[in-house]
């Protein structure tokens, strides 16, 4: 949507009481009425930010409907977001937003809740950092089972994720998904059983079990984004698992952040966009580098996108080698097969931005520069990038 002098608040907000009103089947509704008190589930939820995204050609998260819960706050977002020229923002403070991420993610002392589990792989990385793309190319391998976000690591137990997961509003059915392919069973049957372990508030530790049982022989492949910011969560793999290995994946700080951005990430990561989007890079590969710092090279492997864009072939023959299997061609076909793509309840896990290509879009790579509308970078930043090998900083 362009902004042009006849978008104004009480015609967007007349706009969204039309929408909201169909997906909640409901006649009188109110601008500052929450969502959810009139009946909005996270399903109904996601029918309305498809309707949305299509209307105003934004990308939008299902939380956000949590972050700005009435018509009239949506209003307020979208119209600033169509304004083009946003205040230019203050530097980021990078110690300060290590603080809050050590609050919001206490290292509390926890047992270990048993033996250790079986091999897994971890892919850590930042957001917009193309992890969707490597995790539905692992997908193509008959050896490894790579399933959409399970968020399983961050908690403890069920009712902690579902918490976490603001009641459901974060979540995206990834561990519904997983279990649809291995029982395998339909969505509804994946639902109930996923509301039947809610219940029961079993450990996580025990699905993590339960998951590599049923997807046994295949290695199974964790990818969630949200890992890399709790140092916490990043220590539970090493006491939970037995010689757990790791791909690191990174890309260009600059492209990263004007990714998250263009899709909208202020709406799951509070706080101004720019800033926002660096601290995710900067503190999630801090995070990564100093738990992998402590753990034998043998078990983790640094992948840059850019060279996964320019060569897939030698970079999955790498990741190949690294996890000592044969290399197998639909690896580097993402768009071919089932590959646990597909929307449950209109929600996308993992990057909305893959499901509109139909191959490895190699003109990504040239995002990896600075352009005349790139901020300055914090210090730590440009030093870390350098360190991955990044110029144009």
């Amino acid at each position: 949507m362009k902004a042009g002098s006849a978008v104004t608040l009480q015609s967007l907000e007349h706009e969204l009481l039309a929408m909201w009103r169909e997906v909640l089947e409901i006649d009188e509704l109110g601008s500052e009425e929450k969502f959810t008190d009139r009946g909005g589930t996270p399903e109904r939820g996601g029918r309305l930010i498809e309707k949305l995204e299509q209307r105003f050609q934004l990308i939008l998260h299902l939380p956000w409907l949590v972050a700005a819960p009435t018509v009239k706050d949506q209003a307020q977002w979208l119209l600033y977001r169509c304004f083009p020229g946003p205040p230019a923002e203050e530097p980021a403070q990078p110690q300060s937003w290590r603080d809050a991420f050590a609050r919001r993610f206490p290292d509390l002392p926890e047992e270990t809740p048993g033996p250790a589990l079986g091999p897994v792989v971890f892919l850590l990385s930042a957001a917009r950092t193309g992890s969707t793309l490597l995790r539905i190319m692992l997908a193509g391998h008959s050896r490894l089972f790579s399933p959409p976000e399970l968020e399983l690591l961050l908690f403890r137990d069920m009712q902690e994720r579902r918490g976490g997961l603001m009641d459901g509003w974060s979540d995206f059915k990834g561990l519904e998904r997983a279990l649809m392919e291995l029982r395998p069973c339909d969505q509804s049957a994946a639902g109930q059983e996923v509301a039947r372990l809610l219940e029961e508030n079993a450990s996580t530790y025990q699905i993590y079990g339960q998951l590599q049982q049923l997807c046994a022989p295949r290695l199974l492949v964790d990818k969630s984004p949200s890992y890399p910011l709790s140092r916490p969560a990043l220590r539970r793999a090493e006491r939970w698992f037995r010689q757990p290995r790791y791909i690191h994946l990174v890309r260009h700080p600059l492209p990263c952040i004007r990714s998250w951005t263009a899709c909208n990430f202020d709406q799951v990561l509070y706080g101004p966009p720019r800033q926002a989007a660096e601290m995710d890079w900067l503190i999630s590969n801090e995070n990564i580098l100093e738990h992998l710092g402590g753990i034998e090279a043998r078990r983790h492997i640094l992948v840059r996108y850019e060279d996964v864009l320019a060569d897939a072939e030698a970079q999955a023959r790498r990741i190949c080698q690294f996890l000592e299997l044969e290399y197998e061609e639909g690896l580097i076909h993402p768009y071919r097969g089932d590959r646990m793509t597909e929307r449950l309840d209109g929600l996308v896990s993992g990057d909305k931005m893959f499901y509109k290509k139909s191959s490895i879009d190699a003109s990504a790579l040239q995002g990896a520069r600075r352009l005349p509308e790139d901020g300055a970078l914090t210090d730590e930043t440009r030093q870390m990038a350098e360190g991955f090998g990044y110029g144009e900083l």
